[in-house]
């Protein structure tokens, strides 16, 4: 992810090898210490899903937040989680007040050509409003467009 100035976050993502799907997705999320989650699209490949992303904070309560303080992942339907590869220049997702990273997220694994769903989860069991990092869970539907 990257963010407008400063030290830019940023992945490295290096698309799967061999078949890939891409999925448009319009979800979003919102944790009440100030953090917004959009997903733009899903590409699935064999090897690794990868997540375009817009994440924006705004909060009178701490200048700064991680999206990836503990466990980050997608969960699938049966309850397998596909972990985040955290980025080397940005390990915790760390943003500031005021800013808005936009990007892609890697996480390692693929999800199955069933799935319908899968929810994505940023920071597990912390609370919403948690300042180091805020906990996070959205679902993001799996439909293309030509099964709509």
């Amino acid at each position: 992810m990257t963010a407008p100035a400063g030290p830019k976050p940023t992945t490295t993502a290096l698309a799967p090898a061999g078949v890939q799907r891409q999925l448009p997705v319009n979800a979003q999320g919102a944790a009440s210490l100030g953090v917004t989650v959009r997903v733009k699209d899903i590409l699935i490949g064999p090897d690794a899903t990868i997540l375009t992303v817009s994440a924006s904070f705004s909060s009178r309560m701490t200048h700064s937040t991680d999206l990836a303080s503990t466990d980050t992942f997608l969960e699938l339907p049966g309850g397998d989680r596909l972990p985040i590869k955290r980025p080397a220049n940005n390990r915790y997702l760390s943003i500031k007040d005021g800013e808005t990273m936009e990007g892609q997220l890697v996480f390692l694994g693929a999800v199955p050509p069933s799935a319908t769903e899968v929810r994505l989860v940023f920071n597990e069991g912390n609370a919403p409003d948690d300042s180091i990092g805020p906990g996070l869970a959205m679902t993001l539907p799996l439909k293309d467009s030509a099964t709509r």
